[in-house]
């Protein structure tokens, strides 16, 4: 044990997928775990359970609560008696479900929480009796939250004004970061004579995947060769009206519009055989997959939308097209067609220049360990987490430029 480290402290991770925990906050994770914090991880499925088990994190699968009544009954019930059984010290929860429960229960027990709020989607304008309801038990929920992290300004700016939490409460972070080490740009053997894009998400209808899937096959009538691909898991824990069936996806490879290759641990091969990503996305907190693209020197279509708009410069790093307007969006991929490749590596470079600048997910890490740190520690030892050492200005460009072009 190190020097001045307090044993037993345990952490709860609320998650709707297990694989958040391994991919995107698996830096945040590895830290919690360096500092000796026993770490549970809640979430509603098994899948890279192995994985990420060991790595030391523990693993108890809750199931899911969409909007059938026996599910949310039946979640409520294993959270509430999995964080009784555990008696974490804090609490981190993530996305809707487990920061409205999961607050709730911690309440209960007064266990602290830190919210990640990673993105509003549908809540923000939709009419539906659901997210009225989670608009309605958000201030409840989130009343005696410690911190609520943010991964966006507009979605900070909806919370505050409508009173939802107080300005006290809320921080702001560049989403969930990106390690730019590990998303690398790197060559591979491909026939360069047919250009990819590459869609890569949750198969909700929220991110654009019926447009993309338009787009595609309006430009295969003109540009046969072109090949489109789709990365990410069918999704249940939706409304309804905003899931894709998997008759839809089979019809969708049946007429080899697209090549849907499933979920994937590692996305980065087929990042790097892809020439445009694209993420039609109707609102994010900001995304991850525009954040892996970009630093692996990657151009983007995405649309004019918080969670997108901050990640793709207009013209310099990629094009943003109009939410929900598939003919936009075919005239931006047919732009990208049409863009040399030159240019579009050269977009490739700035955008990894601007990601490794603003989107270091070192600073992500180091907000978690602050407010962590005010939470146990500030007192007797207010430097009892070492934040994790970020690379200044001309470091980040100095790697940018020379080492990261190897392997």
């Amino acid at each position: 044990m190190k020097k001045n480290q307090l044993p037993g402290k345990k952490i709860v991770v609320l998650e709707n997928g297990l694989i958040s925990s391994y991919t995107m906050r698996e830096a945040l994770m590895d830290e919690l775990l360096r500092n000796n914090f026993d770490v549970y991880i809640l979430t509603q499925t098994n899948q890279f359970r192995k994985e990420v088990e060991s790595r030391g994190l523990k693993v108890v699968n809750i199931g899911s609560a969409n909007t059938n009544i026996f599910e949310i009954g039946s979640y409520i019930f294993k959270l509430f008696w999995q964080i009784r059984k555990i008696k974490p010290d804090l609490c981190l929860t993530f996305s809707v479900r487990p920061a409205i429960w999961g607050n709730l229960i911690a309440g209960i027990f007064h266990v602290p929480v830190i919210t990640n709020i990673s993105g509003l989607g549908q809540l923000a304008s939709s009419k539906n009796i659901a997210y009225r309801f989670v608009r309605a038990v958000y201030p409840l929920a989130l009343s005696k939250t410690s911190k609520v992290f943010f991964q966006n300004k507009e979605d900070l700016k909806f919370f505050t004004t409508r009173k939802f939490i107080n300005s006290k409460q809320a921080d702001w972070i560049p989403g969930s970061g990106i390690d730019y080490h590990k998303f690398a740009p790197f060559n591979v053997s491909r026939d360069k004579s047919k250009f990819v894009f590459l869609f890569i998400g949750r198969l909700i209808r929220d991110k654009g995947i019926s447009e993309f899937i338009e787009a595609a096959g309006e430009i295969k009538k003109n540009y046969p060769e072109t090949i489109f691909r789709i990365i990410g898991p069918l999704w249940h824990q939706n409304l309804k009206s905003n899931l894709i069936s998997e008759s839809q996806i089979e019809s969708w490879t049946e007429n080899r519009e697209i090549q849907y290759l499933g979920e994937k641990k590692d996305v980065r091969p087929f990042i790097a055989e892809a020439d445009c990503i694209v993420l039609p996305s109707y609102r994010e907190g900001i995304s991850n997959v525009l954040l892996e693209g970009a630093s692996m020197e990657k151009p983007a279509i995405a649309t004019n939308v918080p969670g997108c708009k901050e990640v793709v410069e207009d013209g310099t790093t990629g094009y943003l097209c109009k939410p929900g307007d598939t003919g936009d969006l075919i005239d931006k991929m047919i732009l990208m067609l049409h863009t040399s490749e030159s240019v579009r590596k050269n977009m490739g470079q700035l955008a990894r220049e601007k990601v490794i600048l603003e989107f270091d997910k070192k600073i992500v890490v180091n907000k978690y360990l602050t407010e962590i740190n005010q939470l146990f520690y500030q007192k007797s030892n207010p430097r009892y987490l070492t934040p994790v050492p970020s690379p200044n200005k001309e470091e980040k460009f100095r790697f940018q430029t020379g080492m990261h072009m190897a392997g």
